[in-house]
């Protein structure tokens, strides 16, 4: 059935009843079962529901294709979502506090704005997501797979067994001054198949096992990222010329933040050196080769695994 006719059928008569009693059952947790509607892959069938402003707390909902649908601005307090289809659908602005979203599609959805928090989030496919300014807190991401992003912030969060298929374009991972409560911030067995870095900011996030592509596009520091920059300021300390200056400035502002553990990793796009400095080339080229000196001295002396 085309999306136009997906949505226009909730504007009939019967059709606009019926949604009636779908979003009183949605937001009070009551069973969809025995409303004879029809299923589609084995999932009710709900796509192209206008269900903007919902607010639901503490429900459960699984086996329901929501394609097409709105559910934009609206606050989904621990609501648990099991085998749902977000694919096309409008949740921009909306609010996802605690609960969770497991074995679910969001294939093209529109995560603009959206916020999410304490919360769990387990195999969900978000491949072609549009992610401007969609927010993240203290949640855990585990077997998703991400598109590329774009104005995207990760503050406390945990990624486990992820892939992020695409550039990541002003996207934060702000790991720094977490709580012993909060959720590890922590990269465990990522996987990033692209190098186009662009002002993506790594800041207080452990790797544990994180892939990166092998190129020259980016500047990597796996482990201990504090240390690493200490020792590359000394390195580079013989070096009186502006480069140098430059390169101790930048050090600086990365590694010295509040809050940022000692076992930290980092990782820059070359082209935020190449493009912010005159002589970008050779400052990113400089920085490449002294964070690499760094690692080896510490990696002899036991500092650095």
């Amino acid at each position: 059935m085309p999306r136009r006719e997906l949505i226009d059928r909730w504007r009939t008569r019967d059709g606009v009843a019926s949604a009636r009693e779908i979003l009183r059952r949605l937001a009070d947790g009551s069973s969809l079962r025995g409303l004879g509607l029809p299923t589609v892959d084995g999932l009710l069938d709900l796509r192209g529901i206008r269900a903007g402003g919902l607010a639901a707390h503490g429900v459960e909902i699984a086996g329901v294709d929501l394609s097409y649908s709105s559910l934009s601005e609206a606050r989904l307090d621990g609501v648990r979502w099991s085998r749902c289809r977000f694919d096309g659908a409008d949740l921009s602005a909306a609010v996802f506090i605690g609960g969770s979203i497991a074995e679910s599609t969001m294939r093209r959805t529109d995560l603009r704005e959206t916020l999410v928090a304490d919360a769990d989030w387990e195999s969900v496919d978000l491949v072609g997501i549009k992610s401007n300014h969609f927010a993240a807190e203290r949640t855990t991401f585990t077997r998703s797979t991400f598109p590329a992003l774009v104005k995207v912030d990760f503050t406390g969060c945990s990624f486990d067994d992820c892939r992020f298929t695409g550039g990541l374009s002003e996207v934060r991972f702000l790991g720094r001054g977490q709580d012993s409560e909060s959720v590890p911030a922590v990269l465990r067995n990522v996987t990033f198949s692209s190098d186009d870095f662009r002002y993506a900011e790594f800041d207080g996030m452990d790797f544990e096992n994180v892939l990166f592509p092998e190129s020259d596009s980016l500047i990597v520091v796996p482990q201990r990222f504090r240390a690493v920059a200490e020792r590359a300021s000394t390195i580079s300390s013989s070096r009186g010329d502006d480069l140098g200056k430059a390169f101790r400035r930048f050090l600086s502002r990365e590694s010295l933040r509040p809050g940022l553990s000692e076992t930290a990793g980092w990782v820059v796009g070359r082209r935020d050196l190449t493009d912010d400095h005159p002589n970008g080339q050779e400052l990113a080229e400089s920085a490449a080769r002294t964070l690499n000196e760094a690692q080896e001295q510490l990696r002899t002396e036991g500092v650095v695994p």
